[in-house]
């Protein structure tokens, strides 16, 4: 079995981007991504909310179950559907868990200058793929494209946020 970890950071305010994104508004960005996927992450074309309630051991977290589909050109997760169990962590976290045991959680965090928009978007992946060996050059094949998608999804959060906020 292989174990992929890995993450991918970006700020989120660039030099010269408008509007400067708050904490609330990127958090609101990552609520609607739960629901809205699609809008977020190129390589998934359908989000289906399959309940939402709310953590019965800490009430202040929001849950929300899912099925997300992925696009056909979309490197492992080419065409797969996937159940994810996402909880939501005011106002930086979402965790989303998929049925094979794969994580992946989205942090909103803030940069050492403490200014309101110095704000970055980490997405960091643990990616579970059973059938594959270690050391095997599908293994590696696999890293280098999870390593892609990681940045991919991050990027179009991003880019999306921004637009959400840009009318």
């Amino acid at each position: 079995m292989v174990l992929i970890n890995l993450g991918y950071t970006a700020p989120i305010n660039r030099p010269g981007e408008s509007p400067v994104l708050t904490i609330d508004q990127v958090w609101a960005g990552l609520q609607r991504k739960v629901r809205y996927a699609q809008e977020f992450v190129p390589l998934i074309v359908g989000c289906e909310v399959l309940s939402e309630e709310k953590d019965p051991a800490a009430e202040e977290v929001d849950v929300i179950t899912r099925r997300v589909t992925f696009a056909e050109k979309a490197g492992p997760m080419s065409g797969r559907i996937v159940t994810e169990v996402c909880k939501l962590y005011a106002p930086c976290r979402v965790d989303f868990v998929q049925e094979d045991g794969s994580k992946i959680t989205n942090c909103v965090t803030r940069g050492e200058s403490g200014e309101p928009g110095d704000l970055y978007l980490t997405y960091i992946f643990e990616w579970r793929h059973p059938n594959v060996a270690e050391g095997s050059e599908e293994a590696q094949w696999l890293e280098g494209e999870h390593r892609k998608t990681a940045g991919t999804a991050v990027e179009g959060s991003i880019a999306t946020i921004r637009e959400m906020f840009s009318k």
